[in-house]
């Protein structure tokens, strides 16, 4: 003899409520994993930010002659445009860019000739100019995202306002 569907669930228990205790035990994990969530994708996005602007204020750096357009690579890298005196015109990218504990750090063959003028591509004992190159860098260190949702995540990781990135540094070979 076959039974019914409702037959089924008629012997079933009554589980008034159950499914209103399972999600109120849940919620809080679940909204606690998505503001993990969005609060790390927003520190990729402010770290990608960083590495972006070092590469083009390298490169922008990589096109000048040496001793030249340190002050333009530094703004191009905190505002988005070169400029030529500071301040830098503009706003800044990020929010952390204008803080005291960022900073920019330029290297090329004037100011650090040791490391980065005429550097031997060849391990040839004759230098010539086809075997030497001049080198730029630019470091950006001390960069702090402030964490949006810390009130939330406070007991997860700390006292914790904000995250301090570590040194991002891109180092280029100069055209000129």
């Amino acid at each position: 003899m076959r039974r019914s569907r409702h037959s089924a669930c008629k012997n079933r228990p009554p589980s008034h409520g159950a499914v209103l205790v399972e999600l109120a035990l849940l919620l809080p994990l679940l909204l606690l994993l998505t503001l993990a969530a969005v609060e790390f994708s927003q520190a990729i996005a402010a770290y990608k930010v960083v590495v972006n602007q070092v590469r083009s204020a390298a490169r922008h750096l990589s096109t000048k002659a040496p001793g030249t357009g340190l002050i333009e690579a530094e703004c191009l890298l905190t505002h988005g445009s070169p400029s030529s005196a500071k301040p830098c015109t503009g706003s800044a990218l990020l929010p952390g860019f204008s803080a005291g504990n960022f900073g920019v750090a330029v290297s090329d063959a004037v100011s650090a000739p040791t490391t980065h003028r005429s550097q031997r591509t060849t391990a040839d004992l004759t230098v010539t100019s086809a075997t030497t190159i001049n080198l730029v860098t630019v470091t950006a260190s001390g960069y702090q995202h402030q964490l949006h949702f810390a009130g939330f995540l406070s007991g997860l990781v700390g006292d914790a306002t904000s995250l301090t990135f570590g040194p991002v540094s891109m180092t280029m070979r100069q055209i000129n």
